[in-house]
């Protein structure tokens, strides 16, 4: 029986409001810190497509709200205004090529779909499964409240914790005090995204046990 995978479909919130190179650069750097990351394993690592979007496939659909929350605090560590609407489709794959873009399967079509009508909603991160998963999604909306009030400071905090830094170094790596650091992270509310992350793996699994 196939696993279950994560296809991360992903695109800008406000690019048109910045400069084209500004924005290009951005997801530029978003991409090469997914695609480096240690923490996490893609089948097919994210590429950029259409200018101001992503794709890419996780071997273990249990890291794809991992990935979801760095791709949004590295973006946000930009600017106050930039974001990203993430899509998040967990299902089968029937076809999987040397690119996204040419794959296909459950999980493309519902990530892809998502992606498509993301807008409506409030949560700027979406999960589509093949089975209805409103508890699931009733919880990201809870997840929104918190990410949208970080700051661009506190954005940058999580991207470090999110790579396993503990608080020297990321004192050491953004030029402040330990102390400062420690406030970033509290301020962050870090011990509920935490906590979530940590227990993701078994809400997910009660909706992809089949």
């Amino acid at each position: 029986m196939k696993r279950f995978q994560a296809v991360i479909t992903a695109d800008m919130v406000n690019s048109t409001g910045f400069a084209r190179e500004d924005a290009a650069l951005w997801l530029e750097e978003l991409i090469k810190i997914l695609r480096e990351s240690t923490v996490v394993k893609w089948t097919l690592k994210p590429e950029i497509y259409r200018g101001d979007s992503f794709q890419g496939v996780l071997k273990n659909a249990d890291d794809a709200m991992h990935v979801a929350v760095l791709a949004r605090a590295a973006m946000r560590s930009n600017s106050p205004h930039t974001d990203l609407r993430i899509a998040i489709g967990i299902g089968k794959t029937e076809l999987v090529t040397d690119r996204a873009g040419t794959s296909d399967g459950e999980a493309f079509r519902l990530s892809g779909h998502l992606a498509d009508h993301i807008r409506l909603q409030k949560a700027r991160i979406g999960i589509a499964l093949p089975v209805p998963s409103e508890p699931l999604n009733a919880t990201l909306d809870l997840l929104e409240t918190v990410i949208e009030n970080w700051t661009t400071a506190q954005s940058e905090v999580i991207v470090a914790l999110l790579q396993n830094q503990n608080i020297t170094q990321i004192a050491e790596s953004l030029h402040i005090s330990q102390s400062a650091a420690s406030q970033r992270v509290a301020a962050s509310k870090w011990w509920a995204i935490e906590n979530f992350l940590a227990t993701f793996p078994k809400h997910l699994a009660l909706y992809t046990k089949r």
